[in-house]
């Protein structure tokens, strides 16, 4: 837990950069996200049936890594102890890991997409683990990437996807009976979207979470939040967690949930949304809904930060569409437009993190606590995004 000695002020909390909330001319050492687009089609209803589609991209990146001169430390003395329970490179999870990310690196996230083997439905989600395990010698990545590759090879077997919160009780067995998986704990968000019956479905537990978007009636077809994952904490930064805790580390106050605590949802899924899931790195940094107005100054746009953001990549992106000499599809256009959003949110969520000209949504959780934490939360950061076609 942050500790902090100076009261919150609450006039602290309007800067003046919260009238635009984008940060104008992102700096060139922005970290580049690696994306991959992945496309499920559902089946095709009748001949007059339109076939409905789900494009995703996803973007992640590490938090960067102090070195002795940056944290004061002596240049001879280790800055981390080794840990113990790595990932091998050479197992498959290792191997499954290596794929998805092609040499990038997420840090203590984890991310997933996989489709039905009936090609009706995709499924995605983050896991953020809990980096306190360093303290105790245990890599944190390997809790969070175990539990989502024990999801994805259990969903590719299926006809059709059970519920996430099946996926999640099989998952979490699994990595229960791993004897490699030494010890951890993880947050997770995992969501099916059925392009077919229209529907999205998740289980979380913690403070990673989704955002789901569909466009207004108006002209421009302006992206709104329609449903969001509320997280799960049991106070500042302190989320629920499914955790692996051998027995001779158990003590008093261990963390420890099971997929019987997720937060379960269902909701109506149609033609031109957008679902966005994502760790706390992102969360804790942009915000996906109007802060308190005591946060705020009196000109400040009244339209949440993540939504503006998208009205700019949206107006950029139709620009650059409409004078593109070369005929496309719509689904070449929806896949760029997702690819685009992942990687630029990834990037802003980045910035956002170094900058303390910026009131966060992590700041404004630390002032109900009685904590002053000025700026952005670094952390490591894992997104998917999908656009219903």
């Amino acid at each position: 837990m942050i500790r902090s000695t100076r009261p919150w002020r609450p006039g602290c909390a309007a800067a003046d950069t919260f009238k635009r909330f984008v940060v104008p001319n992102a700096p060139a050492r922005a970290v580049v996200p690696v994306k991959r687009p992945f496309t499920a089609t559902a089946h095709k209803l009748g001949a007059e049936s339109l076939m409905s589609q789900i494009v995703t991209a996803y973007a992640f990146a590490a938090k960067p890594r102090e070195t002795p001169e940056q944290s004061g430390e002596d240049k001879n003395v280790p800055l981390e102890k080794e840990l113990i329970g790595k990932i091998d490179p050479e197992s498959e999870l290792g191997k499954w890991r290596a794929d998805l990310l092609e040499g990038g690196d997420a840090g203590e996230d984890a991310l997933m997409i996989s489709k039905s083997s009936s090609c009706e439905s995709v499924m995605m989600g983050v896991a953020d683990g809990v980096g306190g395990w360093t303290e105790s010698g245990i890599d944190p990545s390997h809790f969070s990437n175990a539990l989502l590759y024990y999801a994805t090879q259990y969903v590719e077997k299926q006809a059709s996807f059970p519920s996430p919160k099946a996926v999640l009780e099989h998952a979490f067995a699994r990595v229960t009976q791993d004897a490699l998986v030494t010890a951890g704990s993880s947050t997770v968000c995992l969501l099916t979207l059925d392009a077919l019956k229209g529907k999205l479905y998740s289980a979380n537990i913690g403070d990673s979470g989704y955002v789901h978007l569909r466009p207004n009636e108006e002209p421009e077809g302006r992206l709104e939040v329609v449903g969001q994952s509320p997280a799960q904490l049991y106070g500042f930064n302190t989320p629920y967690q499914l955790a692996k805790v051998p027995e001779e580390m158990r003590g008093p106050g261990s963390l420890s949930n099971t997929p019987q605590d997720a937060l379960v949802e269902e909701e109506e899924l149609k033609a031109g949304d957008m679902v966005l899931v994502m760790t706390d790195g992102f969360l804790d940094n942009v915000h996906c809904k109007l802060p308190p107005k005591e946060a705020l100054t009196h000109d400040a746009p009244q339209r949440p930060e993540l939504l503006q953001l998208l009205d700019m990549l949206q107006d950029k992106h139709r620009e650059h569409w409409a004078t593109r000499k070369h005929p496309s599809t719509v689904l070449e256009e929806k896949q760029d437009f997702t690819n685009i959003v992942a990687s630029t949110l990834m990037q802003y969520a980045r910035l956002c993190q170094s900058t303390e000209e910026k009131v966060s949504p992590f700041q404004l959780d630390a002032a109900r606590y009685g904590i002053y934490y000025p700026g952005g939360k670094v952390d490591d950061i894992a997104l998917v995004c999908a656009t219903v076609v």
